[in-house]
Formats: structure tokens, sequence, C-alpha cells
């Protein structure tokens, strides 16, 4: 049997279930995942490798319309991501109808003679009276009729969208090393499994508002925990008295969350120091994207 290896730039509007199908498919988390929109905010490779196959996925940001410098970043990596692929996987969420989003989307990817496929993913959420109306305008809006109905969170015919992937796949050599199943270093995926939890724990305009910087990783030699010193940057005051908490409570228990998911990607014990300042304006600042990784 002939290797397949190739690239699966996985595009599609914000919440629709992009980083939760890749995780699975890849088998490990690399993507943090929330319901928040735009979550995902620079272009994650995901690898899923069996002796077989290499298929590298990219966890591009959902494609919105920008209003922050942040906001253009994103679009700009999910947009870069499409030239490199060998296969577009277009995501959306079939329980709804195409939005103005997907339109825009589908507009993008009219001009590229990437071969392309369609998961409609949450098919829990479908009534069954809509499924062939929402298929269709689906398929016509992508023109395409190669699809897969999918639930990415119950991993429901996720082995089936591989071999549909896989048969689009080129023949080749492996990119990366057989233990590799993302490209983005345990520092930056620390960064991002804290931002996850204040996610997860807030409301309104704090998520958007919100990044991390891992200032410090420590590993004295000899010592098995690392010390993990980051800072949670916020555009207000009132946001950060929202993160700290009565008594910090609430970073207290953000700390902790992310403290133990970390430690079960290190596979060793952290402490985790965490402190929360302001920055006004940063989502608009090219110094503090720029130390953020989100301009390259």
């Amino acid at each position: 049997m002939a290797f397949k290896a190739g690239i699966v730039a996985v595009v599609g509007r914000p919440n629709v279930g992009k980083s939760t199908l890749i995780n699975a498919l890849v088998g490990q988390k690399v993507s943090i995942v929330t319901s928040k929109p735009q979550t995902t905010r620079k272009s994650v490779l995901g690898i899923a490798r069996t002796p077989h196959h290499e298929v590298v996925f990219i966890d591009t940001p959902g494609l919105h319309d920008p209003h922050t410098r942040l906001g253009k970043l994103m679009v700009d990596h999910a947009r870069q991501s499409l030239g490199d692929a060998d296969v577009v996987l277009f995501v959306a969420d079939v329980s709804k109808k195409p939005g103005d989003e997907d339109k825009r989307i589908a507009q993008m990817l009219a001009g590229s003679e990437v071969p392309r496929f369609l998961c409609l993913n949450k098919m829990d959420k479908l009534p069954a009276e809509l499924v062939v109306s929402h298929v269709e305008a689906y398929c016509k809006l992508l023109k395409c009729e190669d699809y897969m109905m999918t639930t990415a969170t119950q991993e429901r015919n996720l082995d089936k969208l591989m071999g549909e992937l896989l048969e689009r796949l080129p023949e080749g050599e492996p990119r990366f090393d057989e233990d590799a199943y993302t490209d983005q270093t345990m520092r930056f995926m620390a960064s991002e499994l804290i931002r996850e939890k204040v996610l997860l724990a807030t409301r309104q305009e704090v998520p958007h508002a919100t990044t991390v910087l891992v200032e410090d990783w420590e590993e004295e030699e000899g010592v098995e925990q690392i010390t993990i010193r980051a800072v949670i940057v916020v555009e207000k005051a009132s946001q950060r008295a929202i993160l700290i908490g009565r008594g910090g409570e609430f970073v207290k228990r953000v700390g902790t969350e992310a403290r133990l998911e970390i430690e079960k990607l290190i596979e060793r014990p952290v402490y985790l120091d965490l402190y929360i300042k302001v920055e006004e304006g940063w989502r608009q600042n090219p110094r503090m994207l720029h130390e953020l990784g989100l301009d390259a």
C-alpha cells in the first residue's frame, strides 16, 4: 500500500466545530475548544498518522468580518493556509442554513483549484425534515457534491471522513517525526490552555479582550516540577476585576483547571503562577501582537 501524505486546510465560519473535529481526528488536543466564536486565533497544525498515512490538518481561525488588527491577522492566517493545502475541508454547521459568512468563504474558495470536501457537522442538531434542503444548500453554495455528515463531539462518521480525505491526498513521504502530533511549542500550548479556561469561565466582552502570554518557563536540573509564570492580558480595569474575582477566587480556579491540563500535556507536575494586567487596546497594538506570535 502506497504511503499517503498531505495537508488538509480546515476552513469555516467561527464556532462550527473545526477545532473539535481536528482534535478528534488527530487523537490529541492540539487546539483549544470553547463555545465562543473566534477561539482559534492562529493556524495550528494537527498531525494524524498511521503506518500508511500522514495527514497534516491546519486548524484555521474562523473566517469572519474583522474589526480589529487582531481580527484581520486571524483572517489573513486562514487565507494563507489555503495556499499550502492539498485538500480544503469546508466545515459547516448543517443544523443551520448557509449564512453570509459561509457565502464569503465560498466566494474566497471559488478561484482556487485545490480539491475541496464538505464536512456537514453537528448533524445531531439537524431536524429530519430539514436534512435534504440544508444539504442541498451547502452543496450548491460550495459547488461540491462530495460531503460527509458528522457530529465531531461524538466522533460520528469521523472514520468515514478520514477515508474520504485520504482518497484525495497524494502519495508522498512523511514531513514530521513519528511521534509528532503538532508543530506548536509546549509554551504556546500552555498559554492556550490557560486562555481556554478563561474563555470557558467568562461571558460577554471579556473573552475577545483576553490573551495569555507565558513569560517564564523554568526547569531545574534534578527537579521534576516545572514552574510556569504567565500573564493574562485584558483591555480594561473592569475586566481585570472580573478575572480576579472576590478574594482572588476566580483566578485561582482558572489557574487550577489550567494547571491540571498542562500537567496532563507535559506529563510533569507544574507550579503555575498567574497574574493579570491591563493593556488598553492590545488587539490593535502591533508590538503586543508580535509578542504573542499572531503576526507571523
